[in-house]
């Protein structure tokens, strides 16, 4: 090995610049790091710039062939990248985002759903099977496709002025006090009927009974509120039509702005089970009161003799209506949330329509669908008709190696059986 070289001074870290022609980068830095921290030299005295003596067990003639190997293998990587240096394949390329691509199958999320999902393995081959394709099951996923997903609600919503004690003043109200129309845009946002495709809470898209009303929703529930302002009270009719809207819901909000306590019997109706009734006070403040039938079990938030301020009289109201027609539904007997409900629906579907297959099978039709022909008879007279006019197609039944040529054929010896029995008929 080299002698150890002699640096100018021993006290400055070397750097590029510092360094001559012919000076080792490595070797000043291992002087300078013996010399500034003398703990980590291996042997006292001896700087990390020389090499530590050969073990005993290794003799001179072993450490130099496995310094030839170094170097062999050294120049054999020097040629390599010499000669195949202009090679494509040698060279880094920037890696890239790769554009997305269309799928050509129809069914590939499905099945990279069902992979996500690991509904493919065979420990769940038990709870995942294959329904039949015919009609029948389409009419099903359309119906069950009409069915609500959501928990729906209609509550009506009464302004009464003040002086107002008799159901025609009350109905022929078409707008109210500022509060209360503030009050009546917290509950939801305004929705215009004749476009809307959410719960309609009975109320008709031909504007008779209204032409925007609030609706609220989320993620699992849907609120219709009927506020009687909102619906015209051009005559006799149209206030009979509005009460029966209004009379048919079984929670009533009404904001009272009268001097007296609103009376149960100011709006006559069988249902009405819950009022909540509204009664402004000062500084933006409100009186609740809360009228239920005694079966009605407790809900909340709201409670009656409640203070609320206006900030939160909107949201306050329209969680407490929701759980008081929640509470009503609760007293129906055998009644199932729409989650039930469509669960027992799926379960019938899976029950009547499902096709006993092999894992085997399962696989093939999961990964490779075959199409689905909703009127099978026409597939025969379409084949008919393509054999009838193109004299090359005219062979015979037993040359076709089609998958439908059995049926193609059948087709034919019925409508021979046909002919046959006409002319008999005839003689």
């Amino acid at each position: 090995m080299a002698p150890q070289a002699k640096r100018r001074c021993r006290e400055v870290i070397p750097n590029w610049d510092s360094l001559q022609d012919g000076e080792d980068a490595l070797d000043e830095m291992l002087q300078y790091l013996g010399y500034s921290s003398p703990e980590c030299l291996q042997r006292t005295g001896t700087p990390l710039n020389i090499p530590a003596l050969p073990p005993t067990c290794v003799s001179e003639k072993q450490e130099n062939d496995v310094i030839n190997a170094i170097l062999k293998q050294c120049a054999e990587e020097r040629d390599f990248a010499l000669y195949r240096g202009n090679d494509l394949s040698m060279r880094a390329v920037v890696q890239q985002e790769p554009s997305p691509q269309r799928p050509q199958s129809a069914f590939y999320y499905c099945k990279l759903l069902l992979n996500i999902l690991g509904m493919n393995s065979w420990e769940k081959r038990n709870s995942f099977h294959l329904l039949k394709k015919n009609e029948k099951l389409l009419r099903e996923l359309k119906n069950l496709d009409s069915r609500q997903c959501r928990e729906t609600h209609k509550i009506a919503v009464f302004y009464v002025a003040e002086g107002q004690e008799d159901k025609h003043s009350i109905l022929s109200n078409t707008a109210g006090s500022q509060a209360y129309e503030d009050f009546v845009s917290g509950l939801g946002w305004e929705v215009n009927l004749t476009s809307h495709c959410g719960f309609m809470g009975g109320l008709q898209r031909n504007k008779s009974t209204g032409l925007t009303m609030p609706y609220f929703a989320t993620s699992t529930v849907e609120v219709m509120f009927h506020v009687s302002t909102r619906m015209p009270p051009d005559s006799d009719d149209s206030l009979t039509k509005k009460l029966r809207h209004l009379g048919n819901d079984e929670v009533h909000i009404v904001w009272s702005e009268h001097s007296r306590d609103y009376r149960r019997g100011i709006i006559p109706t069988e249902f009405g089970d819950v009022l909540i009734i509204i009664y402004p006070m000062k500084n933006h403040m409100y009186s609740i009161q809360i009228i239920k039938k005694p079966e009605v079990p407790f809900f909340g938030p709201l409670f009656d003799g409640a203070i609320v301020d206006g900030n939160i009289l909107p949201t306050v109201v329209r969680a407490t209506a929701i759980n008081a027609s929640r509470a009503l539904k609760s007293l129906i007997p055998l009644y199932q949330n729409f989650y039930e409900e469509r669960a027992r629906y799926l379960e019938t579907i899976v029950q009547h329509h499902l096709e006993p297959t092999t894992f085997e099978d399962y696989a093939a039709r999961v990964f490779c669908p075959a199409p689905f022909h909703h009127l099978p008879s026409e597939a025969g007279s379409c084949l008919e008709s393509q054999l009838a006019e193109s004299p090359a197609m005219q062979v015979d039944g037993s040359d076709l190696a089609s998958p439908i040529s059995p049926r193609a054929s059948k087709s034919r010896m019925s409508m021979k059986l046909r002919r046959s029995s006409g002319s008999a008929n005839k003689t």
